[in-house]
C-alpha cells in the first residue's frame, strides 16, 4: 500500500473507531462466523509467526470466531492456497457474558522473544475477547494427515494467551475492526458465501440504497471466484447495466445512457470488439470499441465512434476516446467493474435479448 493510500485507510480507521459502531458486539450472535483479513498492520510489538504468516500477502488470511456455540472459540486460519493447504491455529475464548472456566487472562509485557504484550483494559464493555491458545495444524492437500504446529502451547503460560478489542463493528456485522493485545490493527470482513451477497445487492438495487450498494460490492470484490477476470471466457456476451455511480467527469453521453434503463454492452472478447447500446424503442443508440486486455483484472477499450441508429438511418454523433475497465467481481451472470475515471457499474448477463 503506498503512502497516501495508507493515510486514508487510517483516516478511515480513526473516524470509524471513534464511532465505535455497534455496542457490546461480543454479546452479538452476528459476530459469530468467518472473517476476512482485508489489512493488518505489522508492529515490531507483534510476535515473529504473525509477521511471518499474517502479513504475506500472498496467503489469505481468514479468523473464525464462534462465541454462542458450546464451547467459545476463537480460530486463525492462514490459507496457502487451493493446492497447498491451510494452516489453522485454535484457541479457546473467553468474554463477559461468557468467562472461560479457570481462565486468567493475560498479565504483563511477556517474554520479548514472542512480541511485547500490553495490558490496558478493554475502552468499552463487550468489546474484548480474551483467548488462550490450545493446539493448531497443517492440513496439507498431499498429505493424509495432519503435522502438529511446533509450538509447545501448553507449556507457554501467558505466552499462549492474548485478546482482541473489537473496536468498530457496523450494523450488519460485515466490517469489524480490532486490535490484538500486542498493538496490531486488523480490518477484516465478514466471508459470506458469495450467493448471499448477491442476493443482498440485487435488493439493495431494487431499493435504490446506494450506501448498501457500495458496502455489498466491496464484499464482492474480496469474494470474486475468477481469478483472472478480464482474460476469463465469461466476459464475452450481452450485458445489461443494472446500477452505476457516475463519476464526476464521466461524458454526458455515458451519464445519460447509465440513466435509462434498457443499456446494454455487447462484448466479444475473442474478436476484440465490444458495443454500448441504449435500446429506446424504435430508436437506438450505438456505439462501438475495441477491446484487449491489458493485465488479469484490466481491459483497455478504445471507442471508435458512435451514431443514433433508427432503422437503417445512422446519424453520427461524433464520439471517440480512449479508457479502461477494471473488473472487480465476474461469474457466469454477473460483473461488478470500475471505469477509468472512477465510475462503478453492475451489470447482468441477458444473452437473450435482441439488439
Amino acid at each position: 500500500m503506498d503512502v497516501s493510500n495508507q493515510e486514508l485507510l487510517n483516516v478511515a480507521v480513526e473516524v470509524l473507531e471513534r464511532d465505535g459502531g455497534v455496542p457490546g458486539p461480543t454479546t452479538l450472535p452476528q459476530l459469530d462466523g468467518r472473517w476476512k483479513l482485508l489489512y493488518t498492520s505489522r508492529p515490531g510489538s507483534a510476535s515473529p509467526i504473525q509477521r511471518t504468516f499474517v502479513g504475506v500477502e500472498a496467503f489469505k488470511v481468514f479468523q473464525e470466531v464462534e462465541l454462542t456455540g458450546e464451547l467459545p472459540r476463537v480460530n486463525n486460519v492462514v490459507d496457502f492456497g487451493w493446492w497447498l493447504g491451510y494452516l489453522k491455529v485454535e484457541a479457546e475464548a473467553s468474554i463477559e457474558t461468557r468467562p472461560l472456566p479457570g481462565f486468567t487472562p493475560r498479565c504483563g509485557a511477556g517474554l520479548p522473544l514472542f512480541g511485547k504484550s500490553f495490558a490496558y483494559p478493554p475502552a468499552r464493555a463487550n468489546s474484548r475477547i480474551d483467548f488462550q491458545f490450545d493446539k493448531a495444524a497443517f492440513h496439507l492437500k498431499l498429505l493424509p494427515f495432519t503435522i502438529p504446529y511446533p509450538v509447545p502451547f501448553r507449556i507457554l503460560g501467558d505466552e499462549r494467551k492474548g485478546w482482541i478489542d473489537i473496536t468498530y463493528m457496523n450494523e450488519d456485522a460485515t466490517l469489524r475492526i480490532a486490535r490484538g493485545n500486542k498493538g496490531t490493527l486488523f480490518v477484516l470482513a465478514k466471508d459470506l458465501p458469495v450467493e448471499d451477497l448477491k442476493g443482498q445487492l440485487m435488493a439493495a438495487i431494487e431499493q435504490q440504497d446506494n450506501t448498501k450498494i457500495l458496502s455489498t460490492i466491496a464484499l464482492m470484490e474480496q469474494s470474486n471466484p475468477t481469478p483472472r477476470p478480464a482474460k476469463s471466457r465469461l466476459v464475452s456476451g450481452t450485458w445489461r447495466l443494472l446500477w452505476s455511480q457516475q463519476a464526476e467527469d464521466a461524458s454526458p453521453l455515458q451519464k445519460w445512457g447509465s440513466s435509462q434503463s434498457r443499456n446494454y454492452q455487447v462484448i466479444d472478447a475473442k474478436a476484440g470488439t465490444l458495443e454500448n447500446v441504449v435500446d429506446l424503442g424504435v430508436t437506438k443508440v450505438r456505439a462501438q470499441a475495441t477491446c484487449k486486455a491489458l493485465s488479469d483484472v484490466r481491459t483497455d477499450v478504445t471507442i471508435s465512434g458512435a451514431g443514433l441508429v433508427t432503422g437503417p438511418v445512422r446519424v453520427p454523433l461524433g464520439v471517440q476516446g480512449t479508457g479502461y475497465v477494471d473488473w472487480l467481481y465476474l461469474d457466469e451472470g454477473l460483473r461488478i467493474t470500475r471505469g477509468s475515471k472512477g465510475s462503478l457499474f453492475v451489470h447482468m448477463k441477458d444473452n437473450d435479448v435482441k439488439l
